[in-house]
């Protein structure tokens, strides 16, 4: 990236964070050059198509209402790569030091942000990790409730019972889905009907009824 697009890039940034138009914008430098620009003229500076005199980027930073420095400093996003200068090029970082050096407490929030960055797809694959594996837990934990049930349904104390049978209720229904396509209206209602069959027997056994 040149530095003539950097300056150009901070200033239709900061043009579209104050509202202003482009025709605005060159209006007002007016106020301070020897005349107003087109608009063609702000385009093309935003484009990074034109070199930039001091009088114009102090025009600029008065307009916008915003500081020469940061007109000319590249974006956190962008630090890592080169500025072209007419005749080689420097880091982007460096050009930010120069033109707006950070004090030290400023660095160190850089350097933290900069930790995060990389540190948040460590944290995101971490997590994912840590779900896939109390998928699986869950997994085995109902999967040893429900032998427990079929060996010894007498100790399996009720409510634990009850999700049993509420998760193989919903197994049989997506077993339909999956077999159908779709789950019939008259599905549904037969296996609500057992349900109830089957409680209504429960009950009975218990002497509830």
């Amino acid at each position: 990236m040149r530095l003539e697009e950097v300056i150009g890039s901070q200033i239709a940034d900061r043009r579209a964070s104050v509202g202003m138009s482009q025709a605005e914008l060159g209006e007002g430098l007016g106020r301070y050059l020897e005349r107003a620009w087109s608009r063609q003229a702000v385009h093309s500076a935003e484009k990074g198509k034109r070199a930039f005199t001091a009088a114009e980027l102090v025009a600029f930073a008065l307009v916008l209402d915003a500081e020469v420095p940061d007109l000319m400093t590249p974006p956190i996003g962008q630090r890592d790569g080169v500025i072209a200068l007419p005749n080689g090029v420097i880091p982007s970082r460096k050009l930010a030091d120069i033109v707006a050096p950070e004090a030290p407490e400023d660095a160190l929030t850089r350097l933290n942000l900069d930790g995060l960055h990389h540190l948040v797809p460590m944290l995101s694959g971490a997590i994912q990790t840590l779900q896939l594996l109390d998928m699986t837990l869950s997994e085995l934990v109902e999967d040893a409730q429900r032998r427990k049930a079929e060996e010894d349904p007498d100790a399996v104390p009720p409510l634990v019972r009850e999700q049993i049978e509420a998760r193989a209720r919903l197994a049989q229904v997506v077993a339909d889905a999956l077999g159908r396509n779709a789950v019939t209206a008259q599905r549904v209602e037969e296996i609500l009907q057992n349900d109830a069959r089957a409680d209504v027997l429960r009950k009975e056994a218990r002497g509830d009824g």
